[in-house]
């Protein structure tokens, strides 16, 4: 009789815990396609640059700043939900100091920024999960595709004059191309000018499938949404 009861617990115990994992299976493929379904997104492509001269005054008065890696960081921000660690709202944030690049201001009246490139390592980022950081690895191919680049095209928003120590928002627009693709995105910039150096940040939204990147996954277990932050906070000094 106790053999008979004992039995009858084992199999109580072994569906129980199938029933388990066919609901956790059922809502993480749920969840997934209502995550891969709300971030659908059409690629914009390249913004095709048309040359336009600079006149000799500006042309006479622009400044190249360089960008100082170790007081810059590049960084990205993604909805994740961990459904068996029980994190449904986290925020993946990953980082990195590996920035290079450099652009040229003009200030006083007419303030302008022209020829800005920077290059992001993407080798480097790291978040606070090792685990994670190795599916990133994965997902952005960085053996075949180790950098970020953006290049600005043109400006949105800039005063019409600029003294030294103010601080100003405007819109930086340009290409970037990472894992072999690149598209026209638009950066929320904000930043001021110290003598020779200048602080600032800089950031906007992208969607990964737009380059041609699987959101990284983990059986379902671990679902990124396409839609992703990518910020800069730099330095830069003449």
């Amino acid at each position: 009789m106790k053999k008979r009861s004992v039995r009858t617990t084992i199999i109580a115990v072994v569906l129980a815990i199938i029933l388990i994992a066919v609901v956790g299976f059922v809502y993480t493929q749920h969840f997934a396609n209502t995550v891969a379904t709300s971030q659908q997104h059409t690629a914009t492509g390249a913004i095709l640059v048309t040359p336009t001269p600079i006149s000799t005054t500006v042309a006479g008065s622009l400044q190249t700043y360089t960008i100082v890696p170790a007081q810059t960081t590049a960084s990205y921000s993604v909805y994740e939900d961990l459904i068996f660690q029980n994190k449904p709202n986290n925020d993946a944030i990953g980082t990195t100091h590996s920035v290079a690049g450099n652009f040229q201001i003009a200030s006083g009246s007419n303030p302008t920024v022209e020829g800005m490139t920077i290059k992001v390592d993407l080798r480097t980022l790291q978040s606070d999960s090792s685990m994670r950081d190795n599916h990133v690895q994965s997902a952005l191919d960085t053996s075949d595709y180790p950098y970020a680049t953006f290049v600005s095209v043109s400006t949105q928003g800039l005063p019409a004059s600029y003294t030294d120590g103010q601080t100003i928002s405007f819109k930086l627009l340009g290409n970037l191309t990472m894992h072999g693709k690149t598209n026209g995105e638009t950066f929320a910039v904000q930043g001021k000018v110290v003598g020779n150096t200048i602080t600032g940040t800089a950031s906007t939204t992208i969607y990964m499938t737009d380059f041609g990147i699987t959101p990284p996954t983990l059986a379902n277990i671990a679902i990124v949404q396409n839609k992703t932050v990518i910020s800069l906070d730099f330095t830069a000094q003449s």
